[in-house]
């Protein structure tokens, strides 16, 4: 560690695995433009690799782990940590990932702010850090295994505290939706990182490390983290703030399910119902109840919204780490699958073969539609009955996706890929943006999320900016971060409310992102939403952590511009990969089908999104961010003003534009 050096830790690790080099780079020149986590890796990518050419599995791709100035330290929920790279997942080719856990400070306190991981070792490898210590070593042992064994066997090897990320079998055979596991719970879940391990024949980074996180003022930087730790958890802080945390705690994310149902926010069927169906309540709260052994909390979280869970009778015994809200609806309420015992069993399976759980059930519920649609039968899922409901042809049908046999060498490649082959019948089945299949959304609910959906660089996934304010629905909040009372009613139109309130939030959740935070518990869920003055105290504490910590200061205006810069890098690398206004279009269904369900707020069946008034969104979206109405292309002026000229000049190269 720089001693000159605070919160952060003053260096990249920077390794090759095609020639085993190890290289250290000082951090310190970063620090005031790029934050740190996921800005700065945004950055590093897009200087450093040819995002329009470069292909995901290639070993020119490379990897950005990073850490923030707020890992590690006592700050509430600083367990994060963020990897940026070019995704197989998607066709925009943009691949983002965060977890919880604890590898983020382990990392950190091994004297590195991030890990950048280039080049394909001649064998399988895996990465071990402890402190100043950097050795590439052997995996062929480890090779095969599952993430339970691969953990299991690493930490018995290099010791208790040792933390690590890894893949199972998903990732080793190139699964396009493969992800990084770390504990029982935690995934680096989305956008295909675990294919790009494998690809590099990469099977675990461990990281063991003791140095000590220096802060700038320590006592002031103590004093204002025990304050946001209890803030957090007060009852009366405020209705909103508090009712988060009272769910969080106790149920963890599966708790919200019915609560942002109410707005016909929760897909079933495969996108084809919507709301609350008390079919699925063992889903939401019998999973934690008969199933939970305890409550888990990533690094410093007074929220403990993990579990552990055991099944020990019935069809499908198991234990394991979660499930997620997301789990639950896309192995459960999207398959019409209410057994909680066989969705815990689906978890397990994903959590140690290594595969993001949302695109794994969207491909069964897509394969599902598809059958039931007579496009596909039982003869070209070699014999498996995919029908909705049927668990047990879920269950069969995994390890062939996971191991590439049979069919399984073709659905690995994703919903996405397996509806363009098929044809374009099929590919009205298929609930995506970009490649990637919808979380646990229902975009036709929300007109917001819907335009957050749709113009995500990665494809459909809430965690880029879901708008909390629309679908809290605080009339003051909704002013405060868009102007406009009309950004908090779900089903409103109103051009430039939408346009703000989704440029807002998608700069938000840059913060946690960048900062190694949960955004669960800052900006995503309705902690600090219940007025605009909550909101205001937020930002504030966390200006101050960030200076005490650091030494830097920064105004809240200062980090919504790094943030602002940091999503126009997003965009400038899908142009330069292809996208267009065309791919920022609602997906088929929401076009084309309404969607009937049981809920109190919205219409029932809710309609589909209107496509003339969405465009006039997405037209005041694009002046937002300055991109061309025509294309979506960001202007060259704009970039420029932002200090971005880099950017436009790479940009414009590549697509050969004066």
């Amino acid at each position: 560690m720089n001693k000159d050096v605070y919160g952060n830790m003053g260096t990249i690790l920077r390794i090759d695995l095609t020639d085993e080099s190890v290289a250290y780079e000082d951090a310190r020149k970063y620090y005031k433009d790029w934050l740190g986590g996921r800005c700065l890796a945004h950055y590093l990518l897009f200087s450093e690799v040819d995002v329009a050419r470069t292909e995901p599995l290639s070993p020119e791709n490379r990897i950005y782990i990073g850490t923030g100035p707020l890992s590690g330290t006592t700050f509430p929920s600083s367990g994060r940590t963020h990897a940026c790279f070019l995704s197989p997942m998607n066709y925009s080719g943009w691949g983002d990932s965060n977890c919880g856990g604890h590898f983020g400070p382990a990392l950190k306190r091994c004297g590195f702010d991030m890990v950048v991981i280039s080049g394909r070792a001649k064998r399988p490898v895996y990465l071990y850090v402890e402190n100043d210590t950097v050795s590439i070593l052997p995996a062929d042992d480890l090779w095969g295994k599952g993430t339970i064994d691969t953990q299991a066997e690493l930490i018995a090897r290099h010791g208790e505290p040792t933390k690590l990320l890894c893949i199972g079998q998903g990732g080793e055979n190139l699964v396009r939706f493969a992800n990084v596991r770390t504990e029982t719970t935690n995934s680096m879940g989305r956008c295909g990182l675990g294919a790009v391990f494998g690809s590099k024949n990469l099977k675990a980074v461990v990281a063991k490390g003791t140095k000590p996180v220096k802060l700038f003022k320590p006592k002031e930087f103590y004093e204002v983290t025990k304050q946001l730790r209890d803030d957090l958890m007060n009852p009366e802080f405020g209705k909103a703030h508090s009712a988060t945390y009272q769910i969080m705690s106790k149920w963890g994310t599966p708790g919200i399910t019915n609560l942002i149902g109410t707005t016909g926010m929760v897909p079933i069927r495969n996108w084809q119902r919507c709301g609350i169906d008390p079919k699925f309540d063992r889903l939401v709260r019998a999973w934690s109840t008969e199933h939970g052994t305890r409550r888990e909390a990533c690094f410093t979280c007074p929220v403990h919204c993990h579990a552990a869970y055991a099944v020990k009778d019935g069809k499908y015994p198991t234990r394991g780490g979660g499930p997620e809200y997301e789990t639950t609806t896309a192995l459960g309420h999207k398959c019409d699958v209410g057994d909680d015992k066989a969705v815990l069993k689906l978890n397990s399976m994903c959590n140690d073969y290594g595969l993001d759980t949302v695109e794994c059930g969207a491909l069964f519920s897509t394969l599902m539609e598809l059958m039931e649609r007579r496009i596909i039968d039982k003869e070209y899922l070699d014999g498996i009955d995919m029908q909705f409901g049927n668990a047990d042809a879920m269950v069969e049908m995994m390890p062939m996706v996971v191991f590439r046999k049979g069919v399984g060498d073709q659905l690995a490649d994703g919903p996405w890929r397996v509806c363009k082959r098929i044809g374009p019948e099929a590919l009205k089945s298929c609930y995506h943006q970009k490649g990637m299949c919808a979380t646990g959304v229902e975009t036709r609910s929300t007109i917001g999320s819907m335009l957050q959906f749709a113009v995500s660089p990665r494809g459909s996934h809430h965690l880029n900016g879901l708008p909390t304010a629309e679908w809290v629905n605080i009339p003051p909040v909704a002013v405060k971060v868009a102007g406009y009372a009309e950004a908090g009613d779900v089903r409103s139109y109103h051009p430039q409310a939408k346009a703000r309130l989704v440029r807002y939030y998608e700069n938000m959740f840059f913060l946690s992102d960048s900062l190694g935070i949960c955004k669960f518990n800052f900006g995503h869920l309705a902690f600090w939403h219940d007025s605009g003055e909550a909101l205001d105290y937020m930002y504030d504490q966390l200006c101050k952590a960030i200076y005490y910590a650091t030494g830097i200061k920064y105004t809240v205006d200062e980090l919504f511009t790094i943030f602002e810069r940091s999503n126009q890098i997003e965009r400038a690398t899908i142009v330069m990969r292809g996208c267009r206004r065309e791919d920022d279009q609602p997906n088929w269904k929401c076009l084309n089908e309404a969607c009937p369900g049981q809920h109190p707020v919205g219409p029932i069946p809710l309609p589909p999104i209107d496509a003339e008034k969405f465009n006039k969104i997405l037209d005041a979206y694009y002046d937002e961010r300055g991109w061309e109405r025509e294309t979506g292309i960001p202007k060259k002026s704009h970039l420029k003003k932002l200090g971005l000229g880099f950017v436009a000049d790479k940009m414009g190269a590549a697509l050969k534009v004066v």
